[in-house]
């Protein structure tokens, strides 16, 4: 778990340095979902914890337009892509089981431009 958490940190590091370049900054929200890894890994069972949730709730509300939902999917979309130890299907299902209204679909595969 550890390798997964340096190698989630470092990417998260490098993406945010290129978002930096960017209007939109999700470095705060982004920190916040660090306790979803060991729901998105499998490791902690069927419910994502409430430091989880939070997370989610914060990136929700820190995207409150077209533009911010599309960088922050792209962001995303990258940071699942490129760790393989995060399944899909409970990465797609974290808005459900958080009980957090959909803000734009996270996903390996998502087309964050519709």
């Amino acid at each position: 778990m550890k390798k997964v958490l340096v190698a989630f940190l470092t990417l998260l590091a490098m993406l945010l340095i290129v978002e930096a370049r960017q209007s939109v900054d999700f470095e705060d929200e982004l920190k916040q979902l660090v306790p979803c890894l060991n729901y998105v890994t499998g490791k902690s069972g069927d419910k994502p914890s409430s430091e989880c949730c939070n997370g989610v709730q914060a990136l929700k509300s820190a995207t409150p337009t077209t533009d911010d939902r599309r960088a922050a999917c792209l962001l995303l979309k990258t940071v699942v892509a490129t760790l393989p130890e995060i399944k899909d299907d409970k990465v797609s299902s974290i808005y459900k089981n958080c009980n957090v209204p959909e803000a734009f679909p996270i996903s390996k595969n998502v087309n964050c431009e519709t």
